[in-house]
């Protein structure tokens, strides 16, 4: 038979009561490409945290100093894990464009382009189109787990490699 300390029951009592804050602050996080399971266990990790760093005499209400920790603890595990990928803005302007010329196209073809007809339509080399499409590729949110990303590390676009045809 275990021994129970109050201050264990107070912090599985407190851990109890606050689990809807760490809920709703993880559900905030859905978009980072983690699970919702991993990012409430964070959040309990920052609610823990909270628990046993608040101090009352600073005048902050609990629930304040708990969301401030749930919240940046998650945020700095998806900040450790996941790689910042920057991707030029007229490249996503271009890669916005290209996309509309390949829904247009399908309406009035019932076909998709092929890689030379988009190529021509923006004046720029099938290899440049390549690369911004890549950029679609490197912007997703992927797994941190390498065998279940569906591209590999070294798939950025290299921008040199975007010119055009009269270069």
């Amino acid at each position: 038979m275990t021994v129970v300390t109050k201050a264990e029951k107070i912090t599985d009592d407190q851990i109890i009561k606050y689990q809807p804050l760490v809920k709703s602050i993880a559900y905030k996080f859905i978009n980072s490409g983690e699970p919702l399971e991993d990012l409430e266990q964070l959040g309990y990790i920052g609610l823990i945290n909270a628990i046993n760093l608040y101090n009352q005499k600073k005048g902050i209400k609990f629930i304040t100093y708990a969301t401030w920790l749930i919240s940046g603890e998650i945020r700095h595990y998806i900040r450790d894990k996941h790689q910042v990928i920057k991707i030029p803005s007229w490249m996503m302007k271009l890669n916005i464009k290209v996309d509309e010329f390949i829904i247009s196209y399908k309406k009035e073809n019932n076909k998709f382009p092929s890689l030379s007809e988009i190529s021509e339509k923006f004046n720029l080399t099938e290899e440049g189109i390549k690369e911004i499409l890549k950029a679609r590729e490197a912007v997703q949110i992927v797994s941190l787990d390498q065998e279940h990303r569906k591209y590999s590390s070294n798939s950025y676009p290299n921008i040199e490699k975007i010119k055009s045809k009269n270069y």
